[in-house]
Formats: structure tokens, sequence, C-alpha cells
């Protein structure tokens, strides 16, 4: 009878976690195996992330790799986030993780644990660092345009994607070493860094990829995109104040307000999916080892797996549909592929910005910040004093140009606000300095002058 008693204790204490063949982190057992039908929902979800993840880089890759106008330096960056969400998807989305989820438990032993973790984590923090490197990127590009075509070089672009490299690989082969771990997470389904276990030295690489890992790029893209918008207001109101003493249009000002507007919004949507999508991994991760524990539950660990291997689906929609010559050879090429990638019918000249005159020198990435400056911010030709705006703004941007060259102006056809065409800027053979402030002040004074003290046509 005692033996009896004994038995059933035994049965009631095993958890089912004990049966499995990897180590199981005690603070996993102090919760219900987690439902079946939770474990079920997981394994479609990430199929499906993981395969359009999977289809939409691997278009993006084969995309900037074989159209001509797409290989600049700059979608270097854009072609390593690409590959680096490919490996994300195709590893530690589809299939390892999928298959687990249906059977409920990690299926692929401990090695294969650690392997998992090794690739997400060097692949994760490609794709964070990728992300603020491009940040930084669009920030040189948009508000330093002359500077840009001597800064923005494939050179500079190949050691930002190689910092990127060593930065991620480094922090995540140390858990290899004995400085943190890889063990199951949550639903026993998938692999992750060990924050969890109180350690030392646990925590002091649980702090280093708080701080190094995910702050430090998301200071990086919060201010570089901050940068971005105040450089396009600070422009805005320059070409409101010229406008202004030719006395444009008051429509026109009207729309360089909603051009502002939809810059703003389009770089909060990118700070927002940044936070959205890798924000809960660090806060569980912070929870774990400085907060109450017992808030770390299976579902509550889960949640963040979902969405940071969903930024590897977005990604390719975000900062790859969203460049304008992306999606004109994309329906070139694959006409049938999506409907919205449609080129617009509007010629080029309807989406200027004052970075494009550096840009199109140093073959800048066009991102979705810099072609959406475009529309409504142009300057009507219609003035009561009858001044040609067009040939204004030629001399003016052509004059500001060759400063910068020092030499006289080449044919280069190029967009700028104000002239509804093309204009006439020079090639640098040999770059030379960029003008001074007031070198362009005095330029740009004397031919707002000349043109104002025109007489009527």
């Amino acid at each position: 009878m005692v033996l009896g008693v004994t038995e059933l204790a035994t049965e009631n204490t095993t958890h089912l976690y004990d049966t499995y063949d990897y180590f199981v982190h005690p603070h996993w057992k102090q919760f219900d195996p987690v439902p079946h039908t939770w474990h079920y929902f997981i394994g479609i979800f990430i199929s499906i992330v993981g395969v359009s993840g999977v289809i939409g880089n691997i278009v993006v890759i084969t995309m900037f790799s074989t159209t001509k106008t797409l290989k600049s330096p700059s979608n270097m960056l854009i072609v390593n986030l690409a590959l680096s969400d490919l490996t994300f998807s195709a590893v530690n989305g589809f299939p390892l993780l999928t298959v687990s989820a249906f059977n409920t438990k990690w299926v692929f032993g401990d090695t294969a644990c650690q392997f998992y973790g090794l690739i997400g984590g060097i692949f994760g923090l490609m794709s964070i660092n990728t992300l603020a490197m491009i940040s930084i990127d669009r920030c040189i590009c948009i508000t330093r345009p002359l500077q840009a075509m001597r800064i923005m070089t494939r050179k500079t672009s190949f050691i930002m994607i190689v910092v990127v490299w060593v930065w991620a690989v480094g922090w995540s082969l140390l858990p290899l070493f004995g400085l943190g771990a890889y063990i199951p997470e949550g639903f026993q389904t998938s692999c992750t860094f060990d924050y969890l276990t109180k350690t030392v030295s646990n925590r002091i690489y649980i702090i280093g990829m708080y701080v190094f890992a995910f702050a430090l790029p998301l200071v990086l893209i919060i201010v570089s995109y901050i940068m971005i918008i105040s450089s396009i207001r600070k422009h805005a109101r320059e070409m409101a104040n010229m406008a202004d003493k030719m006395n444009a249009e008051e429509a026109d000002k009207h729309e360089k307000t909603k051009a502002e507007i939809k810059i703003t919004k389009i770089a909060m949507t990118l700070i927002s999916l940044f936070i959205l999508s890798w924000s809960p991994y660090a806060t569980i991760a912070l929870i774990a080892q400085f907060g109450d524990p017992s808030f770390v539950t299976p579902l509550m660990s889960e949640m963040p797996v979902m969405l940071a291997k969903s930024s590897a689906m977005h990604n390719p929609i975000v900062y790859a549909l969203s460049h304008p010559k992306f999606r004109a050879a994309l329906y070139q090429k694959a006409p049938c592929f999506l409907n919205c990638c449609k080129p617009s019918p509007k010629p080029p000249a309807e989406a200027p910005s004052r970075a494009q005159v550096g840009r199109t020198a140093s073959d800048c990435s066009q991102s979705t910040i810099a072609s959406s400056y475009g529309p409504g911010y142009e300057m009507q030709p219609t003035m009561n004093q009858g001044v040609n705006s067009g040939e204004l703004v030629k001399e003016l941007v052509g004059a500001i140009v060759s400063m910068a060259n020092n030499q006289p102006p080449t044919v280069q056809p190029v967009f700028i606000p104000g002239t509804g065409g093309t204009v006439v800027t020079p090639i640098a053979a040999t770059p030379a300095p960029a003008p001074t402030a007031e070198q362009v002040q005095t330029t740009t004074a004397a031919i707002i002058e000349k043109a104002t003290k025109e007489p009527k046509v």
C-alpha cells in the first residue's frame, strides 16, 4: 500500500519536460504544458511567415543583383538585409520551428538547438544592424547630398557590411564559449539565448546584448530619421521663402506641407516596425533577469518570437518595394507579380527632392523618404513678375554644383524642384571640396536678386 502511494506521488511530480532528451530550464517546469492548439497555431503562422520571407527576400536579392540601375553602393545594404532575412526565415522559421511546433516539442536534439540559436543570433543581429546602417546611409544622402558622392562609395558600403557581420558574429559566438548559452525557450519548440539564468556571466551577456545589439541600433535609427525630417523641413522653409520672394501660388505651399507630413509618417512607420519587432524580446530578457520571472510565461515568451520572425517578411516590403526603381524594375520583369509595383505614370520630374542632385552623382539608395518628398513638392513657374522659375533654378543649381565640382557644367540631366523637367548639372571628374556656406549664400542671393529685378516679359 505504501508502495502504491509512493508510485502515485512520483507520477504526479514528474513533468512532461522531464522526458525530453535535451536540457529544459527549470523555470519552464513551473507552468503547465502548452496546449496543442497553440503549437499548431504557431506552426501555421511560422509556415506562412517563413515561406513569405524566403520568397520575398529571394526576389529582392535577384532584382537588385540583376538590374543594372539598382547596382549602387547604397543598395548593397538592401541586399545584405535581404540575405540576412532570407537565412533567418529559411533556418529559424520554416522548417525547423514549424516541424517542432507540429510535434509540440523540439525534435532535433541539443546540438541542433545550439546551431538554431547561433544562426538566429547571427542573422537576427545582422538584420538589426543593417537597418541601422541603412538609416545612416539615407541620412547622409539626404542631409549632405553634395558630400554623399564622396562618402557613400562601394568601399564605404562594403566596410559597413563587414562591420555588421563582425558585430553580429562576435556577439552570437560568445554563448558557445561560456558567456551566456543557447537553450529551448517558451513553447520548447525553438532555441534562443538564455535570458533566465541569473549568473554573473549570463547577466553581463544579457546587458551587453541589450545595450549594443538593441538599444544602440535603435538610437542610430531614431537619430538618423530625426535628422532627415529636420533637414527636409529646413529645406521646405528655404523653398517657401524663395517662393514668397517670387510670389508663388499658395497652393504650392500647401502641397509642401502635405509632403512633409507624409515623410514624417514614413519615418515613424520605419521606427515603429523596428520597435515592434525587437523590443518585446529585449523587454522579456530584462524582466527575466531583473524583474518578476513569473511574468515570463511560455505564452508571453512566445509572442516576441512571432514578432521577431515576422520582421523577415515585412522588411522586403518596407525597404525594397518602397524603392521606386525597384518597383519599376519588378513590374517590367514580372508584370503579373504584383500590380502594386506598377510605377506611377507621372514622369520622374514630378517627384524631385533636394537630395536627388547629390544622390544622382553618388547613386545613393532612393528610399521612401527621398521619393515621397517629391509629390506636390514643386514650385509652379507662374509668378506675378513673370520670372522664368525654370531658368532661375537651372542657373542656381548649375552655379552651386559647379562651385562644388570646381569645373564648368557638363550636360547631365537631373530632376530638381521648380523646373517641371530636367536641368543641366555638372559631373565631377575629380570632386573638389564642397562650397562654403558663404559662397552658396552669396550666389543664391545674387541670382534671386537678378531674377526678381528682371522686367516682366
